[in-house]
């Protein structure tokens, strides 16, 4: 089986569902709450039910994951297909350009690890573009049919570092308290952004228009004692935040393109559950496109870590 392949298609069959659907006034309709406490909307709920066509109509033999659906699987299941049919479902409800559908393909494991992905599609809904990855053999980017190289930026300090960091469903006051010395430094010259899809993000890192990407979520939730009740009043009764499913695709994209991901204590994510979508499984991440850059981001998560007593 082309897992790689497989990714770029199935990704291709949902953005053409919910394409024409970017912008829509029946795409902005909340229709109920994922397993991970999001919003779900009325194109996520189109979305999902094109993933199902496509795997039902092609005889994929698979289980597949996606928040709204949980695990659901089809024939002799052959691999495991962790889905975000609609990541950036905010932006895309307003018709902006900041959301993709993610696919990540991974070993059919009891236990899937985010480092059991094999290969992975990115593909932005608005445009015609992919960005595809198959586990040791690089990445690519697809654009109208033609392959082009991944060309990510070189930058070592965050003065020049044109960079996003999440805030859906995040505590401003707390996210802000430990990014707001890299915001101060870069807003001048290099450029701070919030679009609301990691996935998409992570792309950029992979294009070049970005040379970092950051999610302390997960960090300040562990290391503050008294963060909890703040992501409880942020998420409307429910800790929000990074989950594998949002970015198991977009990392391995990440990596297979040359940059450095990690979580925001500087460790791999491999070994992190690809399913869990509990409070306790709630990710950081810092992603660069130089070794230099994603130090210099840790080194700011660790001083406000140390500053406050944090693990």
């Amino acid at each position: 089986m082309d897992l790689a392949k497989l990714t770029y298609d199935l990704a291709a069959h949902v953005r053409t569902t919910v394409r024409p659907l970017l912008g829509a006034a029946d795409s902005v309709a909340v229709t109920g709450v994922a397993s991970s406490g999001d919003a779900t909307f009325g194109i996520d709920d189109a979305a999902e039910a094109a993933v199902e066509e496509f795997i039902v109509t092609n005889g994929v033999q698979a289980a597949y994951y996606t928040e709204d659906a949980g695990v659901r699987e089809f024939g002799t299941p052959e691999v495991l297909l962790v889905i975000d049919p609609v990541d950036g479902s905010r932006p895309a409800i307003r018709g902006f350009e900041m959301c993709v559908v993610s696919v990540a393909a991974a070993d059919y494991t009891p236990t899937p690890r985010i480092g059991d992905v094999r290969a992975g599609c990115v593909y932005e809904i608005k445009s015609d573009i992919a960005f595809v990855a198959e586990r040791g053999k690089g990445a690519r980017v697809v654009t109208h049919g033609i392959e082009k190289h991944p060309t990510p930026s070189y930058c070592l300090s965050i003065e020049r570092a044109a960079w996003s960091a999440e805030f859906a469903g995040r505590p401003a006051s707390e996210i802000c308290s430990v990014l707001a010395e890299a915001i101060d430094a870069s807003s001048i010259r290099g450029g701070f952004f919030v679009w609301s899809s990691t996935a998409y993000s992570l792309t950029r890192l992979v294009t070049g228009q970005l040379s970092a990407v950051v999610d302390v979520g997960g960090r300040v939730l562990k290391d503050r004692e008294d963060a909890r009740n703040a992501f409880l009043a942020a998420g409307f009764g429910k800790v929000v935040g990074l989950f594998p499913y949002d970015i198991a695709a977009a990392v391995l994209i990440a990596c297979e393109a040359g940059c450095v991901v990690t979580d925001a204590y500087g460790k791999s994510l491999d070994d992190i559950s690809l399913l869990d979508t509990s409070e306790e499984n709630v990710l950081s991440i810092i992603a660069a496109c130089t070794p230099e850059l994603h130090a210099r981001f840790l080194e700011i998560c660790d001083r406000d870590s140390g500053s406050l007593g944090g693990i």
